[in-house]
């Protein structure tokens, strides 16, 4: 039965032109023939769980949101998503990042322009960076995905990526541990490029205020990008962070 449908998807993908032609991520449809800069099927599209409204200021959450009311004076300033994290996103990110499918890269990373669009009109930022694996996770996917999506927003918005902060320390997967055991599995789990801080100093100065955008795929509870957000400040006080996800 698997020989027969692939022999027939084989046929379809002959009569209708070249793979370059079907969707991005169904890879069956072709391609919706209007303005499309996601390379993606009507179907595809009308899919997406898009965040259209914004109820908390801080995280960019589309409903009330318990963490950042627990937060005092957070290293984070703000953060803002493209998309709720449904079943259907769950998939597609499993296909990404799991599953080593790199020609997502590209349409993650330009989806990522939605959530950009969300923040404060005339919000302009100095640098993107983004959220870094451990060195075992890195060889274990062969990519990280925090920054593939990173550097596919640069080429759109047209800002220069650094590589500004290390994984000193591995840790395990964040998403079913407690907010509590989050905070204590990722306490100096990151540190900064002294190198690429010395650089960042030398461009904007000591006391100009620097407006860095990191990039991650999946805010959670804000933790991981908080902890981030405290290294860099506490290597650049004049830096104000901010975080850019995928899915919220």
């Amino acid at each position: 039965m698997g020989q027969l449908k692939n022999v027939m998807m084989s046929g379809i993908q002959e009569f209708i032109g070249p793979s370059s032609l079907l969707c991005t991520w169904c890879r069956a449809i072709p391609q919706y023939k209007g303005l499309n800069p996601l390379h993606l099927c009507d179907g595809c599209f009308k899919s997406i769980p898009w965040i259209k409204e914004i109820h908390c200021p801080v995280c960019g959450r589309y409903e009330a949101c318990p963490d950042c009311v627990r937060r005092e004076a957070p290293p984070l300033t703000m953060n803002r998503s493209a998309v709720e994290y449904d079943d259907g996103m769950k998939d597609l990110l499993a296909l990404y990042k799991y599953r080593g499918d790199e020609r997502l890269r590209l349409l993650l990373g330009r989806m990522l322009v939605h959530g950009y669009r969300k923040f404060p009109a005339g919000l302009r930022f100095d640098c993107v960076s983004f959220v870094p694996l451990s060195p075992d996770r890195y060889a274990e996917r062969g990519f990280n995905q925090a920054e593939q999506m990173a550097r596919e927003l640069s080429s759109v918005v047209k800002l220069p990526v650094i590589s500004l902060l290390k994984r000193v320390r591995h840790t395990d997967k964040q998403s079913f541990k407690t907010r509590h055991e989050r905070l204590r599995d990722l306490s100096g789990a990151f540190s900064v490029d002294d190198s690429r801080v010395v650089k960042l100093q030398r461009v904007f100065g000591q006391k100009r205020r620097i407006r860095i955008l990191v990039v991650d795929d999946v805010y959670t509870t804000g933790s991981t990008l908080n902890q981030c957000a405290l290294v860099i400040r506490e290597a650049l006080p004049q830096a104000q962070i901010y975080s850019l996800c995928w899915a919220r």
